[in-house]
């Protein structure tokens, strides 16, 4: 899917997103400063993306993990802070809410800033704690 507003595009088509544009972005957030470039590459491959593009230039980007029935997490969200302020985030995450692979799944997020944004567009405060395991953890 491609769908463009004025100048902007926004497309979920893996195949035309600027990996390294992409990575750059997410490495600038406070969530993903450590994230390699490698590692955003493999991520967009295994879950729903939108990349916002102007004049070639990609300036927004978020992605949700999801099994496509039940559950769908929304991740890695971000506009380029020269972009932001024009309702371009809420037109990316109305588009990613209503993907048809993501619809019909509850969507979870978590953000340590953002609550006001999400609010507005129908995201409430889950009654739970989030928990996290770190990778090194791991086998």
């Amino acid at each position: 899917m491609t769908i463009n507003r004025d100048d902007f595009i926004l497309t979920d088509e893996v195949h035309k997103f600027d990996v390294p544009a992409i990575a750059a972005l997410v490495q600038s957030t406070y969530w993903a400063a450590q994230r390699t470039t490698e590692q955003v590459a493999e991520s967009l491959m295994h879950s729903t993306c939108l990349m916002l593009t102007l004049d070639g230039k990609t300036i927004g980007f978020v992605r949700a993990i999801s099994d496509h029935s039940v559950n769908s997490y929304i991740c890695d969200f971000i506009v380029s802070p020269d972009y932001q302020q024009q309702s371009l985030g809420t037109w990316m995450l109305e588009t990613l809410i209503a993907h048809p692979a993501l619809a019909r799944t509850n969507q979870l997020l978590i953000t340590k800033d953002a609550m006001p944004f999400y609010e507005k567009h129908g995201f409430t405060q889950h009654p739970y704690v989030c928990m996290k395991r770190s990778r090194q953890h791991a086998s």
